[in-house]
């Protein structure tokens, strides 16, 4: 009965998000170059909270624009089976314009029910793709070691799930609410 004359005040501290050591390397970005915050995400074309996740993206590039950087990374889970070639047509679009991974990206998370060769052809001829070029390229899979290595770097920082992002090497699992992120980044841009 004691508390309900003397308040008990309680300060819970925010408990910190884990840093990690992620790289950008050579994967497709998107937003301000010299942005003092950057945004590794990895995902899976196929993964519907992806698709959330994606949406997420949107909504924050709206809000800072060139104040953040967006960097993708694959990470096609085995147990959806176009996750993979949609990954590598991804990097075939990029190889070609970085503009054109994007509108793919867009156009893929849009909808996951085209994720088949022929569709992912016509997506990226839509997205301004050379398509005897992309075809060639998709058909050599030239790109099955930079999605391998992407996955790998993905397993060493225990990755379990995607979509997971990293907003300056902090974790945030899954497709979060817009203001989780907003509370990091803006924090990052208070620094």
């Amino acid at each position: 009965e004691k508390t309900k004359k003397t308040p008990v005040e309680v300060y819970i501290q925010k408990p910190t998000l884990p840093v990690f050591e992620v790289n950008v390397g050579d994967a497709a970005t998107k937003g301000g170059s010299a942005a003092k915050v950057t945004i590794v995400e990895f995902s899976d074309f196929q993964c519907p909270f992806c698709s959330k996740g994606a949406e997420v993206l949107a909504g924050l590039e709206k809000k800072y624009g060139n104040k953040i950087k967006v960097a993708f990374k694959n990470y096609p889970l085995p147990f959806h089976a176009q996750a993979r070639i949609a990954a590598e047509a991804a990097l075939c679009g990029k190889e070609q314009d970085v503009k054109i991974f994007w509108k793919m990206h867009d156009a893929m998370f849009a909808d996951q029910s085209k994720l088949d060769k022929d569709n992912l052809i016509a997506t990226a001829k839509k997205a301004g793709a050379k398509e005897a070029d992309f075809k060639t390229c998709l058909e050599s899979g030239k790109y099955k070691a930079k999605v391998d290595a992407d996955v790998a770097e993905g397993a060493a920082l225990g990755l379990k799930s995607t979509p997971t992002f990293y907003i300056n090497g902090k974790l945030i699992s899954g497709a979060q609410p817009l203001e989780v992120f907003s509370e990091v980044i803006d924090a990052e841009l208070a620094k």
